[in-house]
C-alpha cells in the first residue's frame, strides 16, 4: 500500500479547512456571540467526547482489519496477524462480514447516543442553564440538535474506518474539503445574518450530511459492490467477537486520551463561569489545531505503516516513526513561537471580547499536547500490530486524572489551572515516558535516524531539493 505525495497534499488540505472552519468561523463567533455563548458552544462540541467514549476503540481496530484485508489476509486474528505475500488477493467474503459488522456495531452504540443525551444529558444541561444569561430555548435546541447530528455520524462512522483503512487517504481528504467548504460558507453566512449560536449547528449538519454521502459513494465503487454482491459474507458476531480482544483493550487504552483531554469542558463548566470557560476552550482549540496538524504526516503514512508491519519491514516502520516525530516537534514549536508573539494581538485584530488563558498557562497547555502527540505515535505503532499493551496504565491514568481533577475543582478551586495541570501531571508520571522509550528500544532508533529523518524532510521540500 503505497503513499503518494497527492495523499499527503489532500491529507493537508483537508486538515488546513478543519483549521480553516476555526480560523475562519471562530472570529466570527467571537464578534458576533457574547462570551456566555461562545462558552456553551465550548461545551457543547465537548459533547465529540462521547463518540470517542462509546466507540471504545473500534474505529481504529475497524480500520486495520481493513488494511489487513486489502493488504491480503485471508483471516483476522485476535492478537497479532499472519504475514502476508504481495500476490495474495483480496477476501471478499471476509470484507462483507467485516462491513455487516461494523453497521451493526454502530447502529446499536448510536442508539445508546440517543438514549444518553435524552436521559443524562437533559440533567446536564439543565443544570449548566441555571447560570445562563442568555435564551434557555435557543441553547436547548443547540444543545439536542447537536446531539442528533452526532448520532447521525456516529450510525455512519465505519464510512471513515473504511476508507481510511482501504488506504483511500485522498479521496477521504477531497471528501472532507467539500464538506468543510460547505460548513464554512453556511455557518458564516448565518452569522452575519444574526442566526446566533444556531449557525454553527446548521453548518455542520449540512457538511456532515454532505460527507456521509460521498464517502458511500466512494467505497463502494462499481468493482466493490459486484465483487461484494457476488460472495456470501462471513458471519458478523465471530468477527466483532475477535476484534473485540484488541478494540477492548483499545477502547480502555483511549480512556486516558478522553478523560485528561475531551472531557476537561464538560468536567470544568460545572465549577468554572462559562465567561472563563470561553478564555480555556479559545486556548485549547488553538492547541488542538496544532496537535491535528502535527499528527497528519503520520495519520496519512499509518495504513502503510501497517502493512509494513504485515511483511515485517521494521526499517520502513522506523522511518515513519522517526520522521512523525520530527513533524510532530517541528509543528509545536512553530505553532507556539506564533500563538505567543501574534495571538492577542490577532484577537484585538478582529474586536474578539475573549482573550487567550495567561502565557505561563498557555505554554504548559502547548507542552503537555506535545508530550501528549508523540505518545499517541507510539501507542498507534504498538497497536498496528494489533497488539494494546498500555491498556491497563492508561485506564489507571484516566481514573487517577479524574478523580484529582473533581477534587481540585471543586475544593481547591484551581479553576483553568486544574484543567491543564492535572491531567499533565497524570501523564507525566509513567504514561509520557514509559511507551516512547518501549518503541525507540525495539526500534533501535539512534541519532543517525534523526539526523536522516530531517535529511530526507529538507529534499522533500521542492526549493531546498535542485533535483525538483
Amino acid at each position: 500500500m503505497e503513499v503518494t505525495k497527492k495523499d499527503l497534499f489532500w491529507n493537508y488540505g483537508a486538515t488546513f479547512m478543519r483549521v480553516a472552519s476555526a480560523l475562519l468561523i471562530f472570529p466570527l463567533i467571537l464578534r458576533f456571540l457574547p462570551a456566555y455563548d461562545v462558552g456553551l458552544w465550548t461545551i457543547i462540541i465537548a459533547l465529540n467526547s462521547i463518540i470517542y467514549l462509546l466507540d471504545f476503540g473500534f474505529f481504529q481496530t475497524f480500520s486495520r482489519a481493513v488494511t489487513y484485508i486489502y493488504s491480503g489476509a485471508q483471516s483476522l486474528q485476535k492478537k497479532g496477524f499472519d504475514s502476508v505475500v504481495e500476490s495474495q488477493e483480496i477476501n471478499y467474503s471476509l470484507l462483507k462480514g467485516l462491513i455487516g459488522a461494523m453497521r451493526n456495531f454502530y447502529g446499536l452504540l448510536s442508539l445508546l447516543l440517543l438514549l444518553l443525551l435524552a436521559t443524562v444529558g437533559s440533567i446536564y444541561i439543565e443544570a449548566l442553564l441555571k447560570g445562563y444569561e442568555g435564551e434557555p430555548l435557543v441553547a436547548r435546541i443547540a444543545w439536542y440538535g447537536y446531539g442528533l447530528m452526532l448520532a447521525f455520524q456516529f450510525f455512519t462512522y465505519y464510512y471513515d474506518a473504511a476508507l481510511v483503512g482501504r488506504g483511500m487517504i485522498k479521496r477521504s481528504r477531497q471528501i472532507i474539503v467539500v464538506s468543510q467548504s460547505l460548513h464554512i460558507v453556511v455557518s458564516s453566512l448565518l452569522l452575519l445574518g444574526g442566526v446566533g449560536i444556531l449557525s454553527m449547528l446548521v453548518g455542520q449538519f449540512a457538511a456532515t450530511l454532505l460527507n456521509r454521502f460521498l464517502a458511500r459513494r466512494a467505497f463502494f465503487d462499481p468493482n466493490t459492490k459486484r465483487e461484494l454482491g457476488g460472495v456470501k459474507g462471513e458471519r458478523t458476531f465471530p468477527i466483532i467477537w475477535k476484534l473485540f480482544y484488541t478494540a477492548g483493550r483499545n477502547g480502555l487504552a483511549s480512556l486516558s486520551q478522553i478523560f485528561s483531554n475531551r472531557f476537561l469542558a464538560l468536567f470544568g463548566a460545572l465549577y468554572i463561569p462559562l465567561e472563563v470557560m470561553a478564555s480555556y476552550g479559545l486556548s485549547k482549540q488553538i492547541v488542538d489545531i496544532t496537535t491535528t496538524l502535527s499528527l497528519v504526516w503520520f495519520s496519512t503514512h499509518y495504513p502503510k505503516l501497517t502493512g509494513e508491519q504485515l511483511r515485517r519491514s521494521i526499517g520502513s516502520v522506523r522511518e515513519i516513526f522517526v520522521t512523525s516525530q520530527i513533524v510532530v516537534i517541528s509543528t509545536f514549536i512553530l505553532a507556539a513561537v506564533a500563538t505567543a508573539f501574534f495571538g492577542e494581538w490577532l484577537l484585538s485584530l478582529i474586536g474578539s471580547s475573549t482573550h487567550l488563558i495567561s502565557s505561563p498557562l498557555l505554554a504548559i497547555l502547548f507542552l503537555a499536547s506535545l508530550l501528549e502527540a508523540l505518545t499517541q505515535l507510539s501507542t498507534s505503532l504498538l497497536m498496528s500490530r494489533n497488539e494494546v499493551p498500555h491498556y491497563l496504565a492508561q485506564s489507571l491514568t484516566a481514573a487517577v486524572t479524574v478523580i484529582l481533577l473533581l477534587l481540585s475543582l471543586h475544593h481547591l478551586k484551581w479553576e483553568v489551572w486544574a484543567l491543564v495541570m492535572v491531567p499533565f501531571a497524570v501523564q507525566m508520571l509513567y504514561q509520557h515516558w514509559k511507551w516512547n522509550f518501549k518503541v525507540m528500544g525495539e526500534l533501535k532508533i539512534g541519532l543517525n535516524d534523526y539526523l536522516d529523518g530531517v535529511k530526507s524532510l529538507y529534499k522533500a521540500i521542492p526549493i531546498f531539493n535542485h533535483n525538483k
